[in-house]
Protein backbone atom coordinates (compact mmCIF):
# COMPACT_ATOMS: atom_id res chain seq x y z
CA UNK A 1 0.00 0.00 0.00
CA UNK A 2 1.76 3.32 -1.03
CA UNK A 3 1.64 5.92 1.64
CA UNK A 4 -0.07 8.23 -0.37
CA UNK A 5 -3.35 6.27 -0.01
CA UNK A 6 -3.12 6.45 3.32
CA UNK A 7 -1.93 10.62 3.78
CA UNK A 8 -5.12 11.26 1.33
CA UNK A 9 -7.08 9.05 4.28
CA UNK A 10 -5.19 11.30 6.92
CA UNK A 11 -5.88 14.16 5.38
CA UNK A 12 -9.42 13.67 5.03
CA UNK A 13 -10.17 13.03 8.17
CA UNK A 14 -8.20 16.01 9.24
CA UNK A 15 -10.45 18.56 6.65
CA UNK A 16 -13.01 17.62 8.74
CA UNK A 17 -12.46 17.10 12.37
CA UNK A 18 -12.84 13.19 12.52
CA UNK A 19 -10.71 10.93 14.47
CA UNK A 20 -10.15 7.66 13.91
CA UNK A 21 -10.30 4.51 16.13
CA UNK A 22 -9.40 0.40 15.00
CA UNK A 23 -11.20 -2.51 16.38
CA UNK A 24 -9.11 -5.59 14.75
CA UNK A 25 -9.24 -9.40 15.34
CA UNK A 26 -7.49 -11.39 12.04
CA UNK A 27 -5.07 -8.38 11.23
CA UNK A 28 -4.04 -7.73 15.04
CA UNK A 29 -2.90 -4.18 15.01
CA UNK A 30 -1.96 -4.15 11.16
CA UNK A 31 -4.39 -1.59 10.10
CA UNK A 32 -3.52 1.21 13.56
CA UNK A 33 -0.01 0.11 12.02
CA UNK A 34 -0.16 1.29 8.63
CA UNK A 35 -2.12 4.14 9.63
CA UNK A 36 0.96 5.01 12.34
CA UNK A 37 3.31 4.29 9.49
CA UNK A 38 2.37 8.00 7.85
CA UNK A 39 4.14 11.29 9.74
CA UNK A 40 1.63 13.34 11.87
CA UNK A 41 -1.03 10.27 11.99
CA UNK A 42 -1.28 11.26 15.68
CA UNK A 43 -4.19 14.73 15.11
CA UNK A 44 -6.21 11.34 13.25
CA UNK A 45 -5.62 8.14 14.99
CA UNK A 46 -6.77 8.15 18.06
CA UNK A 47 -7.08 4.32 19.78
CA UNK A 48 -7.11 0.90 18.51
CA UNK A 49 -8.42 -2.77 19.69
CA UNK A 50 -6.86 -5.61 19.08
CA UNK A 51 -9.59 -7.96 20.29
CA UNK A 52 -8.33 -11.46 18.95
CA UNK A 53 -10.48 -13.69 21.24
CA UNK A 54 -14.12 -13.80 21.69
CA UNK A 55 -14.10 -12.53 25.66
CA UNK A 56 -11.80 -9.41 24.67
CA UNK A 57 -14.80 -8.58 21.67
CA UNK A 58 -16.90 -8.78 24.73
CA UNK A 59 -15.50 -6.85 27.66
CA UNK A 60 -13.51 -4.24 25.24
CA UNK A 61 -16.13 -3.48 22.87
CA UNK A 62 -19.58 -4.23 23.99
CA UNK A 63 -20.17 -7.23 21.41
CA UNK A 64 -22.69 -8.98 22.94
CA UNK A 65 -22.47 -13.19 23.68
CA UNK A 66 -25.59 -14.37 22.17
CA UNK A 67 -24.66 -12.33 18.81
CA UNK A 68 -21.21 -13.79 18.91
CA UNK A 69 -22.70 -17.35 19.87
CA UNK A 70 -25.22 -16.85 17.04
CA UNK A 71 -23.24 -15.54 13.93
CA UNK A 72 -19.82 -16.56 14.89
CA UNK A 73 -17.02 -13.93 14.99
CA UNK A 74 -16.74 -13.70 11.34
CA UNK A 75 -19.72 -11.85 10.61
CA UNK A 76 -21.62 -8.74 9.28
CA UNK A 77 -23.36 -7.95 12.83
CA UNK A 78 -20.46 -8.84 14.66
CA UNK A 79 -18.21 -6.86 12.68
CA UNK A 80 -20.75 -4.09 13.08
CA UNK A 81 -21.34 -4.17 16.72
CA UNK A 82 -17.84 -3.97 16.73
CA UNK A 83 -17.16 -0.92 14.92
CA UNK A 84 -20.16 0.49 17.18
CA UNK A 85 -18.38 -0.27 20.01
CA UNK A 86 -15.16 1.59 19.09
CA UNK A 87 -16.85 5.07 18.37
CA UNK A 88 -18.75 4.64 21.58
CA UNK A 89 -15.70 3.14 24.34
CA UNK A 90 -13.75 6.01 26.11
CA UNK A 91 -12.08 9.22 24.88
CA UNK A 92 -14.07 12.38 24.37
CA UNK A 93 -17.35 12.57 23.55
CA UNK A 94 -17.23 16.02 22.12
CA UNK A 95 -15.02 14.71 19.17
CA UNK A 96 -16.25 13.14 16.04
CA UNK A 97 -15.09 9.43 15.53
CA UNK A 98 -15.17 7.03 13.06
CA UNK A 99 -13.86 3.18 14.05
CA UNK A 100 -13.18 0.30 11.29
CA UNK A 101 -13.68 -3.04 12.38
CA UNK A 102 -12.31 -6.27 10.71
CA UNK A 103 -12.87 -9.82 11.86
CA UNK A 104 -11.75 -12.87 9.44
CA UNK A 105 -9.68 -16.03 9.01
CA UNK A 106 -6.39 -15.84 8.02
CA UNK A 107 -5.72 -19.48 7.97
CA UNK A 108 -4.23 -21.50 7.05
CA UNK A 109 -6.74 -23.35 8.97
CA UNK A 110 -10.02 -22.28 10.62
CA UNK A 111 -11.93 -22.46 7.50
CA UNK A 112 -15.69 -23.83 6.59
CA UNK A 113 -17.63 -23.61 3.28
CA UNK A 114 -19.82 -21.33 4.54
CA UNK A 115 -16.35 -19.18 5.78
CA UNK A 116 -13.53 -20.21 3.92
CA UNK A 117 -9.81 -19.30 4.87
CA UNK A 118 -9.41 -15.45 3.65
CA UNK A 119 -13.18 -14.92 4.32
CA UNK A 120 -12.91 -11.58 6.12
CA UNK A 121 -15.67 -8.92 7.43
CA UNK A 122 -15.28 -5.33 8.03
CA UNK A 123 -17.09 -2.53 9.27
CA UNK A 124 -16.61 1.28 9.07
CA UNK A 125 -18.96 3.19 11.98
CA UNK A 126 -19.66 7.10 11.32
CA UNK A 127 -20.33 9.45 14.30
CA UNK A 128 -23.81 9.96 12.56
CA UNK A 129 -24.00 6.37 14.09
CA UNK A 130 -24.40 4.99 9.95
CA UNK A 131 -22.49 1.33 9.60
CA UNK A 132 -21.31 0.49 6.61
CA UNK A 133 -20.08 -3.42 6.49
CA UNK A 134 -18.11 -4.97 3.02
CA UNK A 135 -17.47 -9.05 3.25
CA UNK A 136 -14.11 -9.61 1.38
CA UNK A 137 -12.51 -12.82 0.35
CA UNK A 138 -8.60 -12.55 0.11
CA UNK A 139 -6.22 -15.54 -1.35
CA UNK A 140 -2.79 -16.47 -0.34
CA UNK A 141 -1.03 -17.46 2.44
CA UNK A 142 -2.19 -15.97 6.53
CA UNK A 143 0.53 -13.20 6.07
CA UNK A 144 -0.91 -11.93 2.21
CA UNK A 145 -4.30 -12.44 4.01
CA UNK A 146 -3.87 -10.23 6.71
CA UNK A 147 -2.13 -7.56 4.47
CA UNK A 148 -4.50 -7.43 1.92
CA UNK A 149 -7.48 -7.09 4.62
CA UNK A 150 -5.61 -4.11 6.35
CA UNK A 151 -5.04 -2.15 3.24
CA UNK A 152 -8.44 -2.74 2.79
CA UNK A 153 -9.60 -1.46 5.41
CA UNK A 154 -8.01 1.78 4.64
CA UNK A 155 -9.75 1.51 0.74
CA UNK A 156 -12.78 1.00 2.99
CA UNK A 157 -12.32 3.47 5.29
CA UNK A 158 -11.35 6.46 2.62
CA UNK A 159 -14.24 5.45 0.28
CA UNK A 160 -17.29 5.77 3.39
CA UNK A 161 -15.58 8.62 4.59
CA UNK A 162 -15.63 10.75 1.11
CA UNK A 163 -19.51 9.37 0.75
CA UNK A 164 -19.73 11.06 4.08
CA UNK A 165 -18.10 14.10 3.32
CA UNK A 166 -20.21 14.58 -0.43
Amino acid sequence: MSFEKVETLLQLCRESGLKLRTAESCTAGAVAALLASVTGASDVLDRGWITYSNQSKIDELGVSPELLSKHGAVSEAVVRAMASGGVRSGGDVSVDVACVALSGIAGPSGGTPDKPVGTVWMAVALPNGEVVAEKYIFQGSRIDIQRQAAEQAIVLLHQTLKQLMS
